[in-house]
């Protein structure tokens, strides 16, 4: 995490690459954290084998990041968002995947920084080619036949990120509802506190958030959502918040699982 008020400091330095990762393009318009990029979460989903919303490949992700964002592997890339949404930290997930080790999220996001009256900006920042080479990091990915594998491993824990409703079964668009059974309900809004302005709640409040539901740190974790844009809140919580050492983000999540019928699924609350 890195708080406004040392980003402000930050904004000209040409060995920073902001990108403002809001839902809304008109909102960028409007007005942004000055030399901020900006890049819609969308562009981090597509369609796989029919599945919508699943993973690019490498190739393109790396395209992605040094022709579109320009950035290059020395730099350090700050994301932020609105109301600290999951849009940014999906971002930090493909970067961490790809190898990149120098990322921030803005605590607090646009909200924040506006809230403070530090400077804001309209002009598109001006960006030179670079070079950008990733180093996949297979560690901090489970793909789905290495999920199923895992549902009887002690050693494992689950956790979905979704709100409760989606997770018990209640509610949901998907051809089937429910979670991957075993999964723990951690919804990721419940890292975070404040209205209008919302920033991660201590280590302590979350520490104490995630054992209640057995999240402990000598246990592998998985993470997933619907797909995987929640699931990354919670990767970046438990792995740089709190310093959680092994966290596996499952990029198909929900909408990859349920979609296949071999495979089984639980409704309710209970793991």
């Amino acid at each position: 995490l890195i708080e406004t008020g040392e980003l402000v400091a930050l904004v000209d330095h040409p060995s920073l690459r902001i990108v403002d990762m809001r839902t809304s393009l008109l909102d960028y318009l409007k007005g942004h954290i000055p030399n901020a990029v900006y890049l819609h979460s969308e562009n981090l989903l597509v369609p796989r084998n029919g599945i919508p919303a699943q993973a690019p490949d490498r190739i393109s992700l790396e395209k992605l990041i040094v022709d579109y964002l320009s950035v290059s592997n020395d730099m350090w890339v700050i994301l932020y968002s609105e109301k600290s949404s999951p849009n940014a930290t999906l971002l930090l997930w493909v970067l961490d995947f790809l190898g990149h080790r120098r990322v921030g999220i803005l605590n607090g996001g646009w909200e924040k920084w506006v809230s403070e009256r530090h400077p804001i900006a309209q002009s598109f920042p001006s960006l030179l080619s670079k070079k950008f080479f990733g180093r996949v990091k297979r560690e901090v990915l489970a793909e789905k036949k290495w999920v199923r594998d895992q549902l009887l491993a002690k050693d494992v824990v689950m956790v979905d990120a979704r709100p409760p409703k989606e997770y018990s079964g209640e509610e949901g668009e998907e051809i089937r509802r429910g979670h991957i059974p075993g999964a723990r309900n951690i919804f990721w809004e419940t890292t975070l506190e404040g209205d209008e302005i919302r920033v991660w709640k201590k280590k302590e409040d979350l520490e104490k958030l995630f054992a209640e539901s057995g999240v402990v740190k000598d246990k592998e974790i998985i993470v997933s959502g619907l797909t995987g844009r929640k699931a990354s809140h919670v990767y970046f919580t438990l792995k740089y918040v709190l310093g959680f050492p092994n966290i596996r983000l499952y990029r198909g999540s929900w909408l990859e699982w349920s979609a296949d019928k071999n495979l089984p699924i639980k409704t309710g609350m209970d793991p």
